[in-house]
């Protein structure tokens, strides 16, 4: 790996360069060219929206940097692009507005194309809406998308294709919740054992993955699905011929 540094206005930048072209920026010394907190930014650079990897960093007269955590171009610029700047301080972001303005162009372009915006809130809300779509059978998807879409359009009176870029966030926590809310109501013993011992392994898992402490009732829930599941598999096997 080959160390350089970029400037942008005030910041002087490091990244490294790989034998094929390929650019890495190691994000502790970006945040801190910033004045972001870097905690709280490194808390998030972990799978499955990033694959940061550790590298050493020597720049000339400063003390080496080991197993700094570095994201390939295509990440940094997709953690670049979804920087929320609401809670950081004026400097901080003049700082994101130079970055942004040095590798994406002029940010004003998207001010005077709030169309653009806009129609990113149907895509995201579809995408979510596919995601379930894809995990059911070919031949129900039509019904199953006709009752989401229906119950997204009463509770929140627009069409997901209606959205707009300043509903989306609250568009987001509603369909959520209807798909959370559709897959609950299916009754248990329609459901195989197998396949109730996946959703309760995966209802724990998304529910709090950097939690300490499992919750008596999901651990009472995953004890007995799984002791239910190993029943069925034992009568399964003495029912055979």
């Amino acid at each position: 790996m080959r160390t350089s540094t970029i400037k942008i206005q005030a910041m002087a930048i490091p990244y490294l360069t790989d034998s094929n072209g390929e650019r890495y920026w190691p994000m502790r010394p970006l945040c801190e060219a910033i004045e972001l907190n870097w905690h709280s930014q490194a808390a998030k650079l972990h799978p499955p929206r990033y694959t940061a990897r550790e590298y050493d960093v020597c720049l000339p007269g400063q003390p080496p940097m080991k197993r700094a955590l570095c994201l390939p171009q295509a990440e940094f610029e997709f953690w670049l692009k979804g920087l929320s700047l609401r809670k950081v301080n004026p400097a901080a972001r003049l700082r994101v507005d130079q970055l942004r303005t040095h590798f994406f162009g002029d940010a004003s372009a998207e001010k005077k194309h709030p169309e653009g915006l806009a129609a990113a809130a149907p895509k995201v809300l579809s995408r979510i809406l596919n995601w379930r779509l894809q995990q059911t059978e070919p031949s129900d998807r039509p019904d199953l998308s006709r009752q989401i879409t229906g119950q997204f359009r009463e509770k929140n009176g627009f069409e997901i294709a209606e959205a707009q870029e300043h509903q989306l966030r609250g568009a987001v926590a509603s369909l959520s919740t209807i798909i959370y809310q559709h897959d609950r109501s299916k009754m248990p013993s329609q459901m195989p054992v197998s396949q109730r011992v996946d959703a309760i392994i995966k209802s724990i898992v998304d529910a709090h993955p950097q939690r300490i402490h499992l919750l008596d009732s999901d651990f009472a829930a995953l004890l007995c699905s799984i002791e239910l599941e190993e029943q069925h598999h034992s009568s399964a096997q003495h029912e055979q011929p």
